[in-house]
């Protein structure tokens, strides 16, 4: 074998203070207005937000066809009551804010979905069998499951006819599949214990 030549480490540069951030500061609290100046923001704040949940209705009511024509004709019809970069601001937050509730709205949907397929899942085992979040992998990727033989009416999951070990010892074990009832004298919840 060649002996293999190894490069020198490099050399670590001294350190050194960069400078802090450049920007403007923005407040969000206005000090030393008059009382004429409150009045004035409050009515531009009203004015304001009458456009944008006007805007906002209007983009719902617009759903999936909304388009660029259609964003312009919103834009347009804003710039006739406020000002061309206010209506830029108050269009492009309403779209924002449109696409934001749907992605929430078709995450929750996934979710319940998710759900949906789990308990089909969880309904669909027979009765010894345990539970879990999702259902078993395919026996393509993981091979043959351990204890139970595929048979084409069944797959690869147990089935009543499959063998199960033995219970423990003093555990009790649950009625056999031709009775669905509880044993007679227990209940179902135990109420006031």
């Amino acid at each position: 074998m060649a002996e293999q030549t190894r490069k020198p480490l490099r050399q670590i540069a001294r350190p050194f203070i960069t400078d802090g951030p450049t920007g403007v500061s923005i407040r969000d609290r206005l000090k030393g207005l008059t009382g004429e100046d409150e009045k004035v923001l409050r009515a531009v704040g009203e004015h304001m937000g009458r456009l944008a949940c006007a805007d906002l209705s209007r983009r719902c009511r617009d759903g999936l066809d909304h388009s660029t024509d259609t964003w312009a004709a919103r834009q347009r019809d804003l710039t006739a009551l406020s000002s061309s970069r206010w209506a830029g601001s108050v269009t492009s937050h309403t779209h924002d804010q449109w696409g934001l509730s749907r992605r929430a709205q078709h995450a929750h949907l996934k979710s319940l979905d998710a759900g949906i397929r789990t308990i089909r899942h969880r309904l669909s085992l027979t009765r010894n069998t345990a539970a879990t979040s999702s259902p078993p992998a395919s026996p393509s990727r993981t091979g043959a499951t351990s204890g139970a033989t595929a048979s084409p009416a069944t797959g690869p999951w147990p089935t009543a006819s499959t063998t199960a070990p033995p219970p423990a010892a003093g555990t009790w074990t649950p009625p056999g599949p031709a009775r669905a009832s509880p044993p007679s004298g227990s209940t179902r919840c135990a109420a006031g214990a």
